[in-house]
């Protein structure tokens, strides 16, 4: 399409929405599209997408690194968090972080981890018959397994509750993306530096590297990814795996719920088919639900994307949510299919040099959730008694609250 918009529909318009519909409509008038709300092109397409992701850290950089500085150096824990890099650097701490979470390690974690925290929670609610799923459950496991892999106290519900109510603040502060609210950008550094204050002592505490935790590991393995490796660039990354951790993961996990308490029969196809199908729901999950519906950028000269000029300098988002329903890529895009041919072949992880560093935790956690659930509730279903689920969020999504019933297990 042309430079010119002749839309006044924008994304800022789908805020606490299913955006899906405005997808369509954004797509069919172009895959790259201006919305002066936004104050950036939107790319809706998924060629489009791929396209752009595949050119970060060349044509394409972070959005971050043309705000406050300082500020953004401060809420990300340090000035070499993977986030704030770029070119070389940011690959080597990409790589380190890749084989900290590494599949082989993240299989290990299936049953010493993330299947036993899962237990504790349904435990504590599956005598009841019902249940609140983003209370009890999403919210709650990502954290647990995140600090359970850095050997700190998962157990420890009060400890962990101020940790999430901090990265909730940073949540909120980075899914609006503004310094101009002064109070929303104050309380995200006080979150911050609590942050820092809980992990310091830890950090050093483990500089010696002799262990298999998260904090341990990333001393030793440090060294080979940046030169002059140190405890803010431990701790800083320590952030980067504390807060993609938890947030993004839970939401998809309370995406997943939603899928497989509204679509009729879905629970049982999911048990006759097995681990195959299972993994497979997770992927068009993803593909549908995923958290994170748009990443910002911005170009670092004058390109030329799907057809349309954008200036050096212009700001950008990929939305990635847009283009893993794009029916140029997808038959049937909006539908649940559990036979698509290539199921992980959608950008719910982003793709290129930025695609998510902790992708095989997140679905290994999203896995043995769905798993538990049609083992220990079989017939789990939405609560009609109570407040019906919202698709809420504007970068990242989801359903919330979602209230369940189900039969409660046997005394």
């Amino acid at each position: 399409m042309s430079d010119e918009s002749t839309s006044s529909e924008t994304l800022r318009a789908t805020v606490d929405a299913e955006p899906y519909a405005f997808y369509d409509r954004l797509r069919r008038a172009g895959e790259v599209h201006w919305d002066e709300s936004m104050n950036a092109w939107l790319v809706s397409s998924y060629a489009a997408c791929k396209e752009l992701e595949r050119n970060e850290g060349w044509l394409y950089r972070h959005a971050y690194h043309d705000m406050d500085g300082e500020t953004y150096v401060a809420l990300e824990g340090g000035p070499r968090n993977l986030v704030l890099l770029e070119g070389d650097e940011h690959e080597g701490v990409h790589r380190m972080l890749m084989r900290l979470l590494a599949p082989r390690v993240v299989d290990e974690w299936r049953e010493t981890r993330i299947r036993p925290i899962l237990s504790s929670l349904f435990d504590e609610f599956q005598d009841r018959g019902e249940v609140e799923l983003v209370s009890a459950v999403t919210e709650k496991l990502p954290i647990r397994v995140i600090v359970a892999g850095m050997g700190l106290p998962y157990t420890d519900d009060e400890w962990v509750a101020r940790c999430k109510h901090d990265l909730d603040e940073l949540a909120t502060f980075f899914g609006v993306h503004s310094l101009d609210d002064r109070e929303l950008t104050q309380r995200a550094l006080a979150a911050s530096e609590r942050l820092d204050e809980l992990l310091n002592p830890v950090v050093e505490e483990r500089r010696n590297g002799y262990g298999e935790d998260l904090v341990s590991r990333l001393w030793r393995e440090g060294p080979n990814a940046l030169p002059d490796w140190n405890e803010i660039d431990v701790r800083a990354n320590l952030r980067v795996l504390f807060f993609a951790g938890t947030d993004t993961t839970g939401h998809t996990m309370a995406n997943a719920f939603y899928l497989l308490m509204t679509r009729e029969g879905l629970a049982d196809t999911l048990r006759e088919g097995g681990d195959k199908a299972v993994a497979n729901f997770v992927e068009e999950a993803l593909r549908l639900y995923a958290a994170v519906h748009f990443r910002p950028r911005v170009a670092n000269e004058d390109v030329e994307l799907a057809g349309v000029r954008i200036g050096k300098d212009d700001h950008i988002l990929p939305v990635d949510l847009a283009a893993n329903r794009d029916p140029a890529k997808y038959s049937c895009p909006h539908e649940l299919d559990l036979n698509r041919p290539a199921p992980r072949d959608h950008l719910a992880f982003h793709f290129g040099p930025r695609a998510c560093a902790g992708a095989a935790l997140a679905r290994a956690e999203l896995q043995q959730t769905v798993k538990m659930t049609l083992e220990r509730l079989p017939d789990l279903r939405l609560d009609s008694r109570r407040q019906a689920p919202v698709f809420r969020g504007f970068m990242a999504r989801s359903y919330r609250p979602l209230h369940a019933t189900f039969t409660p297990r046997p005394r």
